[in-house]
């Protein structure tokens, strides 16, 4: 469905259910009506009421069926051409904000009832809008291309339409017949019941226990708290949060591999269908990014390990430990540095930080973090992660589960990037192109990360502080390259095995995973047997082929950012045209404009020299 959003999910898609036992406030989720109006996004921005979403439901239900009546004469004229694809547009953009605005209200609270049902009737009606219009792009594919350039000429409707077209004769080979397109999209929504299964096991089915935080107390286990956990300065803390969070994916093991191995099976029927050699050809060719992008990234990180494990080194001796878990990689390695930012100061800091982004972009993202866009803060139900998503017809919406941590303050700008890039993106671009690629949709959002980081390194003088700050960048580099691309690899692995012939059962999947983690960090960290199951952990992998441009993504970033720091000539124009460029052209065309060939690796390369740089000054601080 073409739909204008980046749904950025950090974290496991997973809610905590009502925990048994007495504990005060502080230690307790809130309820969402116990937080503050203007710290809760405003739904009403799309629809005021029920009856108003209710109303345009209705309005999809009843014309999606009208675009049978141009089945057959797409290629007569380009009038006909035009008018189909305006009405279809039309209802598309309708259905979007349906979409949008019902999984919105799920997330919000995923236990009510109401929203749920929104939910299912909104994902039904998308299905079918989809089989009625199944015949469209075979039968636009039909037209000779002589033909369809001249109804191109003759339309500015239709000229928006031009890129989508010339990628439809590169894809030729892969659009099927009306009747096989329909039965695709058919199978679709069947198809995506094995994400839907491991949703309703993360969000319903799983209890987590209680455990212990540093004041001795107990709290309930959620994922936002298992991240702050995994930041605490007492060793059995971090480990009781590991322990808990892995103990409880371990009991539901099975069904957590039963859901993935059929989400793989899907990838592969659907890739057989359309006629690719593999998964991960039919994955990357809706990009028109080469395979040997995917394989180059990997086999180049694999190249750059001694700066990996020089950091592992350089944390197991700060922190003072005989023995560094990967459990023990997130705690701050400065003491002091583990400073506590409200929500309006991260905000202030923010802004301050993007006054090299000139006004237009600060008033912007003012506008963006004070107009009721984000949901700020962690409640019961509510979904957990970080994401920015909206609906053309709407302005975008954050999710956070913000907890003041200066990571939730970089979580905040990353999505904050999200965002804006859909913003300016709807500002210049109309719907035909408006649905810019999640290829470089993580550029906009650690873009800004960077931006933030080398405001914040400018404006400390104190040793311990910068040398957290550092850590910061070096850990959230290991974070969304190394890591990123440890899952990518993962995945290559997983569907290759499947594509063999080879069942993924438990054991499979996590002697998989166990043994690409270990060539990563064997012989530095102790790695834990419990971690042979990240692979049950990671939502992602049910998007296939979707983590890997977090690595390229902070690769192109790096180069861009640093281009408008150093305040290089036509650096900053030529990133706003990015913003607004959405899906004009491909996107590896797009960052080719910007001012980086993310095809090479070069800029893969400079990423991780610049890694190893950090990790330098880190070991010169240290040393001083």
């Amino acid at each position: 469905m073409k739909r204008l959003m980046s749904l950025i999910v950090i974290l496991s898609l997973l809610v905590s259910v009502a925990f048994a036992g007495e504990m005060d406030d502080s230690k307790r989720i809130p309820t969402r009506d116990e937080i503050e109006e203007q710290y809760r996004w405003n739904l009403a921005d799309i629809y005021p009421t029920t009856d108003a979403w209710e109303k345009d439901f209705s309005y999809v239900e009843d014309n999606i069926s009208h675009l049978k009546k141009y089945k057959g004469k797409l290629g007569k004229s380009a009038k006909n051409l035009e008018k189909c694809l305006s009405e279809s547009e039309k209802i598309e953009r309708k259905l979007d904000m349906l979409y949008v605005s019902a999984h919105l209200l799920k997330d919000q609270d995923t236990k009510n009832t109401t929203s749920q049902a929104l939910a299912s009737r909104i994902a039904s009606l998308n299905q079918k809008f989809y089989q009625e219009r199944a015949f469209l792009w075979p039968e636009i594919q039909e037209i000779p291309s002589k033909k369809l350039n001249q109804f191109v000429g003759s339309s500015d409707y239709l000229a928006d339409y031009r890129h989508a077209f010339d990628d439809m004769v590169r894809t030729k080979e892969h659009i099927l017949s009306e009747r096989e397109e329909e039965l695709l999209s058919m199978a679709g929504n069947m198809a995506r019941e094995f994400s839907g299964i491991r949703e309703a096991l993360t969000q319903a089915d799983i209890v987590f226990p209680m455990v212990k935080d540093e004041d001795g107390d107990m709290i309930e286990l959620s994922y936002g708290r298992y991240y702050s956990l995994l930041l605490s300065e007492d060793p059995d803390v971090r480990r009781g949060g590991f322990e808990g969070m892995y103990g409880t994916y371990d009991k539901f093991k099975n069904t957590s591999a039963a859901a993935y191995r059929g989400s793989v099976k899907k990838d592969i029927f659907f890739a057989e269908a359309r006629g690719y050699d593999s998964c991960l050809e039919m994955a990357l060719d809706g990009d028109n990014v080469p395979v040997e992008v995917y394989d180059n990234l990997i086999a180049t990180v694999h190249e750059y390990m001694d700066p990996l494990h020089r950091y592992m080194n350089l944390r197991k001796k700060i922190l003072g430990l005989d023995e560094l878990h990967l459990y023990d990689t997130s705690v701050p390695i400065v003491k002091e540095s583990n400073v506590k930012y409200t929500y309006e100061e991260a905000v202030e800091t923010i802004l301050k930080a993007l006054e090299i982004m000139g006004p237009q972009f600060q008033a912007d993202a003012k506008m963006a973090l004070s107009s009721r866009w984000v949901d700020v803060y962690e409640t019961r139900n509510k979904r957990s992660g970080a994401y920015s998503w909206g609906a053309y017809d709407t302005h975008p919406y954050m999710l956070m589960n913000y907890n003041g941590t200066r990571n939730d303050m970089f979580t905040l700008i990353h999505e904050l990037g999200h965002s804006l890039h859909t913003y300016y993106t709807k500002q210049a671009q109309p719907y035909a192109t408006s649905n810019y690629s999640l290829f470089v949709a993580e550029v906009a959002s650690t873009f800004l990360e960077n931006i933030l980081m080398d405001y914040l390194l400018g404006t400390i003088e104190d040793k311990d502080e910068k040398l957290s700050l550092l850590d910061q960048w070096a850990d959230n580099l290991q974070g969304t390259l190394y890591t990123q691309v440890l899952f990518a690899e993962f995945e290559r692995e997983a569907h290759s095995l499947a594509e063999q012939g080879v069942p993924l059962t438990v054991k499979t999947l996590s002697d998989t995973y166990m043994n690409i983690l270990k060539s990563y960090y064997e012989g530095v960290l102790v790695i834990d047997d419990e971690y042979g199951l990240t692979w049950s952990r990671i939502p992602h992998f049910y998007r296939q082929f979707y983590v890997y441009k977090y690595a390229t993504s902070i690769c192109a970033s790096t180069a861009l950012s640093k281009k408008v720091i150093d305040n290089e000539e036509g650096a900053l124009d030529k990133y706003m045209a990015f913003l607004g460029s959405g899906s004009s052209d491909y996107p590896i065309e797009l960052l080719k404009n910007a001012g980086v060939d993310i095809s090479t690796p070069d800029p893969i390369a400079n990423t991780l020299q610049l890694f190893d740089d950090i990790i330098t000054q880190m070991e010169d601080l240290v040393g001083e």
